[in-house]
């Protein structure tokens, strides 16, 4: 019951634009929400009128985008939700005899756990170009975006965070900014078991 009240509740704060859960909100006099980098990059080629993507109602020109206090609040407790949220047990992908063994290991490319008795059996699987990336499963949530559903494998050279695509690629806070694959960082970033500050990525 708790776990449908809170995916009614996300509903209610997706930005129209990246279905994701709002980053930064901002209101437009017409009184729909977007993120600030959504609505910035869908008006960035209008120089004159310029439209709602909502309701498309008509401004002669761009209004101030004014961020929306309260959903900026609303954002935070529930992104706070998420990472208080336990953890999954996650069983390994490639046991085939018996029930599957809790997973050691995760791949954040392939998303795919394995044991530890299988993680040579993952690592001979077919990759993209950029290879497999193994984790320990303890870690995955420090290399989980807080705002998106997705993995950060990617390095801000510009803010010294790892991110995920969503923020660099797809009007999140750390579009624009020069970035590489987060494997050639690794050894900076990798997560230590006993450390508070690595666990939430802050390098």
């Amino acid at each position: 019951m708790a776990e449908n009240w809170k995916n009614c509740f996300e509903e209610e704060l997706i930005c129209p634009i990246c279905l994701h859960v709002f980053v930064e909100p901002v209101q437009l006099p017409c009184k729909h929400n977007f993120c600030r980098g959504c609505i910035g990059e869908a008006w960035a080629k209008e120089t004159g009128l310029v439209r709602c993507p909502e309701c498309n109602q008509a401004y002669n020109q761009k209004p101030n985008l004014e961020k929306n206090l309260k959903l900026t609040n609303i954002v935070e407790k529930f992104n706070s939700l998420n990472l208080e949220k336990p953890p999954s047990v996650l069983h390994c992908v490639f046991c085939r005899r018996g029930p599957p063994l809790p997973a050691q290991k995760i791949c954040l490319r392939c998303e795919a756990p394995c044991c530890q008795s299988h993680v040579q059996t993952h690592l001979q699987q077919p990759s993209t170009a950029r290879g497999h990336l193994l984790v320990e499963a303890d870690d995955v949530r420090a290399w989980s975006c807080p705002q998106h559903n997705a993995y950060r494998l990617y390095h801000c050279e510009a803010e010294q965070v790892a991110v995920c695509q969503f923020c660099c690629y797809y009007s999140g806070a750390h579009q624009g900014h020069s970035v590489c694959d987060v494997e050639i960082r690794r050894n900076e970033i990798r997560v230590s078991p006993v450390s508070a500050e690595a666990r939430e990525m802050s390098w």
